[in-house]
């Protein structure tokens, strides 16, 4: 569901990149055209005056009027540029916390696995406990049988070693060193 909220405003921000890419292109297409007349007008103007011999200078009414025409329409221009640029930031911005907001829940999601996890090792350490005390107690099983079995005349049958600690933290850790010496872990 996350997703498809998201894609509304990525598609909508794809687009007014792409059309601000498109302005920008058009802006700096408009800006050369517009220094090279500005060029031409001032050396139209230039070889106006130096071929005069009256130095009054006076500027034509058409070439003022043709120079402002190009700076409105190039303020016009900057002015679509900026408006663009002012439709993109909500687009952005709402597209940032979206992923803020996606990425908490993420986090959020895996801290609770982690601690699950955590749960998992502590539920299992606490059932090491019992087997412990299972291990004892079958252990204290097999030493009244062998009583029994001797009372009877047979002979012992051979019971495994106590544990050398009752320290739970100590039993596990001896056993991973069990396991690790056959290459278990």
């Amino acid at each position: 569901m996350q997703t498809t909220s998201m894609l509304g405003p990525v598609e909508k921000l794809a687009k007014l990149l792409a059309d601000a890419t498109r302005v920008d292109e058009r802006i700096d297409d408009v800006t050369t055209a517009l220094s090279l007349i500005k060029k031409r007008v001032s050396e139209s103007l230039a070889q106006h005056y130096v071929a005069m011999k009256d130095y009054r200078f006076q500027m034509p009414e058409d070439l003022m009027k043709e120079e402002q025409s190009y700076e409105r329409l190039l303020q016009a221009l900057q002015d679509m540029k900026a408006e663009i640029a002012k439709q993109i930031r909500p687009v952005e911005e709402q597209i940032i916390r979206a992923n803020v907001d996606h990425l908490r829940q993420t986090f959020n999601q895996e801290g609770r696995r982690l601690n699950k996890c955590l749960e998992d090792i502590d539920d299992n350490i606490l059932a090491c406990r019992q087997y412990l005390q299972d291990y004892e107690r079958i252990r204290s099983s097999l030493h009244a049988l062998n009583e029994k079995l001797c009372q009877l005349g047979a002979d012992a049958i051979q019971v495994p070693d106590g544990l050398p600690s009752a320290d739970l933290g100590d039993i596990v850790r001896r056993r991973i060193e069990n396991l690790r010496s056959q290459g278990k872990i």
